[in-house]
């Protein structure tokens, strides 16, 4: 057993959905047993934490790991600001048959948008693919181009004014091109981008990773990557299958399905599924004008029905209103208005709702996974947001405050790579919102990447709080950040899971 003391420790209770603070706990193997001092005997090991606050371990509901394990150090384009320096970072890149970098946002670029050509001159020997910041847009080289095979008629494949391909992809090219690219990269590569994302979410103590596992070709290609997960440093795991297929989930013994089943796209990429047209847009297509809806009504109300039937909760990605639309009025038909009684059915992302939206979600008791960060990076005053929709919807976006008014259940991620994985900065960005009527409390912030997450992974009988009888999962910070609201200045010491130090460690 072990003591735990001179801390400020915050333990939530569900019943009043409010945080009370302690001095220390008692763990005893997994468990955390008591809060009370005077219950704790002699003999006791004594950890003494030197004033440092303790808060739950932190979830992050939507990450995409290998991916996020891929682009790193040279291969993570994030920090290029210019079309001249995506140039000079291409040049940088290591050569390999499979070239793969990305996390560029080229719409913050004054001399133009990402091209292929620096990829033709530099990589014309090796399978070459950059993929933009939302992962909804791509270029290729010539060589790839040539070995994807894609018809010629393939949706989003950007043709040049005399034709040809240019090597730029959106819509079903990109996701076809990125499916049949990362399936090629050696398997023992894979493995090694997931080893070290997890190691990144540990030392940022996110310990239940949510992970989007998108383009297997069979259940026991995914059963395969699932057990694969489990072998990894020691992360908790809950693995979304990106698929609108409630079935292989159930076989699969998973109570949740979906997460980036895409409705629609992303706004930098304007292919989000909106009312309103865009006022910009990064290719002349008018069909790209409002986005568009990636299935019709009846095949999503199928999907939704096969899961309620199967008791599995199903999520979809939804980010443009006509894409919110389309999902709750399925859901209204298939739940006739009413929340579910066992599944906790989700929507990713959230971000162009209206009031109207908010408030139907509510009464559907539909979790809603969102991505503070992205408000912070694209929000604001001559942020992306403004230039692709207008100042008057960016002010309404990513509406947390109003989701929380309503009744709603905020759960927080990153959507890693898109955003680093760091819940500390997801919750400092739901505190410093764009818009001030719509920010969070550090509480409100803390509780969307801890308990309203483990209920999202239907985990919250065993983890998501700090509670007797509860698993020892839990974060020491250097810092108070839930006084004063300063997450930036706070780092994290330490990251224990069911009693023992995962963060730091030396395993991996």
């Amino acid at each position: 057993m072990k003591h735990f003391c001179n801390a400020r420790v915050y333990a939530f209770e569900p019943r009043t959905r409010t945080y009370h603070r302690h001095t220390g706990f008692l763990v005893d193997g997994a468990t955390l047993r008591t809060f009370e001092e005077r219950q704790i005997g002699s003999g006791i090991e004594v950890c003494d934490l030197q004033g440092c606050t303790v808060v739950p371990a932190f979830a992050d509901c939507h990450v995409h790991l290998t991916d996020t394990g891929y682009v790193t150090g040279k291969r993570n384009l994030g920090a290029v600001r210019s079309a001249a320096e995506f140039c000079d970072a291409v040049l940088s890149l290591p050569t390999d048959e499979f070239v793969l970098a990305g996390n560029y946002d080229d719409t913050e670029w004054p001399d133009g948008l990402a091209t292929a050509a620096i990829l033709n001159r530099t990589f014309p020997d090796s399978y070459a693919m950059l993929v933009r910041i939302d992962g909804h847009s791509s270029v290729v080289n010539r060589k790839t181009l040539e070995w994807l095979g894609l018809e010629p008629a393939t949706e989003g494949l950007e043709r040049g004014a005399d034709g040809t391909p240019t090597g730029r992809l959106l819509l079903d090219a990109n996701w076809r091109a990125q499916m049949k690219f990362l399936a090629a990269i050696p398997l023992e590569q894979r493995r090694a981008a997931e080893r070290a994302a997890t190691a990144q979410a540990l030392e940022q103590g996110a310990l239940h990773l949510h992970v989007q596992l998108v383009g297997f070709e069979d259940a026991a290609a995914y059963a395969c990557e699932i057990e694969a997960l489990a072998a990894l440093p020691p992360a908790r795991w809950y693995p979304k299958i990106c698929e609108p297929n409630p079935e292989l989930a159930h076989s699969l013994g998973l109570p949740f399905i979906g997460g980036d089943v895409f409705l629609d796209g992303s706004i930098g990429s304007a292919t989000a599924a909106v009312s309103e047209p865009y006022v910009t847009t990064p290719t002349s297509e008018a069909a790209l004008r409002c986005g568009r809806l990636t299935y019709d009504d009846a095949r999503l109300e199928a999907y939704f029905r096969d899961a309620e039937r199967l008791g599995v909760s199903a999520g979809v990605h939804a980010i443009g209103d006509r894409a919110i639309e389309q999902c709750i009025a399925a859901w209204e038909r298939v739940l006739h208005g009413r929340p579910s009684a066992r599944c906790r059915h989700f929507i990713e992302h959230f971000e162009i709702a209206t009031d109207d939206q908010i408030e139907r979600s509510a009464r559907l008791g539909l979790f809603l996974s969102m991505q503070p960060q992205f408000d912070a990076q694209w929000g604001g005053a001559g942020g992306m947001y403004e230039r692709r929709l207008g100042a008057e919807r960016v002010r309404t976006m990513n509406a947390l405050r109003s989701i929380l008014d309503a009744g709603g259940t905020l759960c927080g991620g990153d959507d890693s790579p898109v955003c680093p994985l760091s819940p500390l900065t997801g919750m400092g960005a739901a505190c410093a919102h764009h818009n001030a009527e719509q920010r969070l409390s550090p509480f409100e912030a803390l509780t969307m990447y801890t308990y309203d997450a483990a209920r999202l992974g239907h985990a919250e009988q065993r983890t998501g709080a700090l509670l007797a009888g509860y698993e020892a999962d839990f974060v020491v910070l250097d810092r108070d950040p839930f006084e004063d609201g300063r997450f930036g200045q706070t780092c994290v010491l330490e990251l224990w899971s069911r009693g023992v130090r995962v963060y730091p460690f030396d395993g991996y």
